[in-house]
C-alpha cells in the first residue's frame, strides 16, 4: 500500500533524476538566460505542482524530450531505456568538458574521504530513526485506510441523503482529502533522501569553495528538507479534521515529523536563507 500510495514520486524521481544530471553538465548560464540557476538541484521535483517550470532549465528539457506513455511507465523497458540514455549523454559530455580540461576520468588519483564527523553519524542515526518510524505508522495507517476509508465513504453519502451535509461540501472535502493524500505519498521517501543529502554535506559546509555556509549543498538541501516535512503534517492535519476517530494514530506521526523538523531546524537555524532565490 506504501509503494502504491507513493508510486508517482518514483516515476517522476528516476525520469527527472536522469533529465537534472544532462541539464547540470549541459547547461551554461548567459545574463541573458532566464532560468534560475541549479533551481531543480533543490527542489522536490514536483513539476505538476511548481510555478518555476518556465524559468527550469531540466523541466524545458522534460518538455522538449516529449516522453512517451511508454517511457512514462516504470514497468516498461522503455522508461529504463530512456533513464539510462540521459546518464549516457550526460557521461559523454562530462568526458568531453574533462578531456578539455585536460583530465583523464578513467585514471583519477585515489582520493580518500575522511569519514563523517561523530555529530553527523548520531544525528543521522536520530533522524532515520524517526524517518523509518514514520514510514512505518503511515504505511499501516494506509494499509488500514483499505477498509476505512470506504466505509467513511458511505457515512459520507448517508449525511449527504439525510440532509445533514451538503453534496459540494462533502465531494470538496473529500478531493481536498485525495490531494493531501497524493501530498503525504510524495513526501514520504523524498524525506529520508534528504536527511542524507543534507547531513552527508554538513562537515564541509565551511569549506572556502561554497563561499559561506548558506551556499553549501547540504544547507540548501535542508531548505526543501524541512518544506518537504511542513507540507507532509500541513497534509497530516487535514486528516486529522476529516478523520478524528483516527486521532491517536495521526498525532503519532505528526509527533515523529515535528521532533524530525525541530532537529533540522536547530542544525540549519538559516534555513530559510537559502538559495535559490524562490518561494516554494
Amino acid at each position: 500500500m506504501l509503494l502504491e500510495v507513493a508510486s508517482p514520486f518514483f516515476v517522476a524521481i528516476f525520469i527527472r533524476l536522469s533529465i537534472q544530471v544532462y541539464a547540470t553538465i549541459s547547461h551554461t548560464m548567459t545574463d541573458e538566460d532566464n532560468h534560475i540557476p541549479g533551481i531543480y538541484n533543490y527542489c522536490d521535483r514536483w513539476c505538476e505542482r511548481c510555478k518555476y517550470t518556465d524559468r527550469c532549465y531540466s523541466y524545458q528539457m522534460e518538455l522538449e524530450a516529449g516522453l512517451t506513455e511508454e517511457e512514462k511507465d516504470i514497468s516498461n523497458p522503455k522508461f529504463w531505456e530512456y533513464v539510462s540514455n540521459n546518464m549516457a549523454k550526460a557521461l559523454d559530455m562530462l568526458r568531453q568538458h574533462a578531456e578539455e580540461l585536460g583530465i583523464d576520468l578513467d585514471n583519477l588519483p585515489d582520493v580518500e574521504e575522511p569519514p563523517p564527523s561523530q555529530k553527523v553519524v548520531e544525528l543521522e542515526g536520530q533522524w532515520m530513526k524517526f524517518h523509518e518510524e514514520y514510514m512505518d505508522k503511515a504505511e499501516a495507517f494506509f494499509e488500514a485506510g483499505k477498509e476505512f476509508f470506504p466505509e467513511k465513504g458511505q457515512e459520507s453519502i448517508r449525511w449527504v441523503e439525510m440532509g445533514i451535509k451538503g453534496e459540494e461540501e462533502t465531494l470538496a472535502r473529500w478531493q481536498d482529502v485525495a490531494d493531501k493524500r497524493e501530498i503525504i505519498g510524495w513526501y514520504m521517501f523524498f524525506i529520508g533522501a534528504k536527511i542524507s543529502r543534507a547531513l552527508n554535506g554538513y562537515d564541509e559546509i565551511n569549506e572556502e569553495h561554497w563561499g559561506g555556509p548558506l551556499n553549501s549543498d547540504s544547507y540548501r538541501t535542508s531548505r526543501i528538507l524541512v518544506i518537504a516535512i511542513e507540507r507532509s503534517m500541513a497534509a497530516w492535519q487535514v486528516f486529522l479534521e476529516f478523520f478524528p476517530e483516527k486521532e491517536d494514530e495521526i498525532l503519532d506521526m505528526l509527533a515523529l515529523l515535528d521532533k524530525l523538523r525541530r532537529q533540522v531546524v536547530a542544525l540549519f537555524p538559516d534555513w530559510h536563507k537559502t538559495l535559490p532565490e524562490v518561494v516554494w
